[in-house]
């Protein structure tokens, strides 16, 4: 069992981690926490000497979607800031994820993958655990209330959301269910790939559910995460040689017993949100259908541009004008110029920090099919998570793969010359003289 020593050091890049998912939770003169953050993130980058050349390839693709998110405000007379709050958001979220993997690195030394993935659960089951007691508790609520920003949470708003869902710490409504289902879908690649002990295996068994149910309660956009990490798993199992595929096994059968106590306890404190919680499996399994009232009006929200300038360089605004589906929204704001670079941007992330390792890069993949599926439903990115995961990779790469092949090469050199100085003193091959 780890020593309170080793735990300690641990909370810092927790919090970091906690706060880089959910920024809005933490109110800093105003503004979210990633400003604050990002700009700590930055002076420390700028005091390492900008290490990595990947980072300067990943600015210029920021500033470049950002220039034709500009090009369509512009061109269209508009006088939208959206271009200017994605540069600035992702910037931001960008070097607080370089803090993020500093603090890590400082802890652990040599951590590995697996381990920043759990940091990233364990900061999801965090703010489950803060909208569970904020549910029970209402001195909890007005604490954690308090902490974060005012703008896009007034009394009105969560008074009529709270009568329908559960209410989180610094939550998005949609983008709660988007980073719960981030957080199965990194479960569900451990469970394959990460070898556990039968306390360990419980833990993260426990997490998921959790993780789920709570998540449910307060945007069923979970359950595409869900789906989305079976899907994972049956990857992983199917073609990877390196799968944990006995533990599969047994987690899908635990996950059942798990997933029957997590209901009763769901129905037991939530039970005023079960109907709109469960409305998908209610109408799967008695009225046969895979829908929910919020779904079934989506495809009269997915339009698409009728004039040809519009459809190639969009109207140059993101305001709402009546569908919340991401592409359309896109495809409205920037053409499809825009929506390219937009998920053209996300693929190039993870191109960045690809390793020969198929079965991990599954990881991102799944982060970046799971943003395809998300823009069904609404408008969403996920780069705050896939920086933390390329930073990872850069930092590998930089501070522990290249030393160490380094150092492997100067040993060799080093044999090669002692086989050369034994055979010099032989008469063969004389370098000493």
């Amino acid at each position: 069992m780890p020593k309170l020593k080793h735990i300690l050091p641990m909370l810092l890049p927790l919090l970091v981690t906690f706060y880089h998912l959910y920024p809005q939770a933490l109110d800093i003169r105003g503004s979210s926490f990633i400003s604050l953050s990002g700009l700590v993130g930055l002076g420390f980058y700028a005091y390492h000497r900008f290490p990595f050349r990947e980072v300067v390839y990943l600015m210029i693709a920021t500033f470049a979607v950002s220039l034709i998110f500009y090009t369509a405000t512009w061109y269209n007379l508009q006088n939208d800031n959206f271009w200017f709050d994605y540069i600035k958001s992702r910037i931001a979220w960008f070097f607080t994820a370089y803090l993020i993997m500093l603090l890590i690195f400082k802890v652990h030394k040599r951590p590995s993958f697996n381990t920043v993935l759990l940091y990233i659960v364990s900061a999801i089951a965090l703010q489950s655990l803060c909208a569970f007691l904020m549910y029970i508790s209402e001195p909890i609520e007005n604490f954690l209330y308090s902490l974060q920003m005012k703008v896009d949470y007034t009394e009105e708003i969560m008074d009529e959301a709270g009568s329908q869902r559960l209410m989180g710490y610094g939550i998005g409504f949609f983008g709660a269910g988007a980073i719960s289902g981030v957080g199965l879908l990194l479960l569900s690649y451990l469970f394959m790939r990460m070898k556990l002990k039968a306390k360990e295996f419980i833990l993260l068994a426990g997490l998921y559910v959790f993780i789920f149910y709570i998540g449910l309660f307060m945007a069923r956009t979970t359950i595409v995460g869900m789906a989305l990490g079976f899907g994972v798993i049956a990857v992983l199992y199917l073609w990877d040689n390196r799968a944990e595929k006995k533990q599969a096994k047994t987690f899908f059968i635990a996950s059942i017993f798990l997933m029957a106590g997590g209901y009763v306890f769901a129905m037991f404190y939530f039970s005023s949100f079960s109907d709109w919680a469960f409305e998908l499996f209610t109408n799967l399994f008695v009225h046969g259908r895979l829908e929910t009232r919020s779904s079934s009006g989506l495809s009269e929200m997915f339009l698409i541009p009728k004039e040809l300038s519009v459809l190639i360089i969009g109207e140059g605004t993101l305001e709402f004008f009546g569908s919340d589906v991401g592409y359309s929204r896109l495809l409205f704001y920037s053409g499809i110029i825009g929506t390219l670079a937009f998920f053209l941007y996300q693929l190039y992330i993870i191109k960045l920090g690809q390793t020969k390792d198929w079965g991990v890069n599954i990881a991102p993949i799944s982060i970046f099919v799971y943003t395809l599926a998300l823009n069904v439903k609404g408008f969403i990115d996920l780069n705050l998570v896939l920086y933390i995961i390329f930073f990872y990779f850069i930092f590998y790469k930089y501070y522990v793969y290249m030393p160490k092949i380094y150092a492997k090469s100067k040993n060799k050199n080093k044999m090669k010359l002692t086989q050369i100085y034994k055979r010099g003193s032989t008469g063969a091959v004389n370098l000493t003289k």
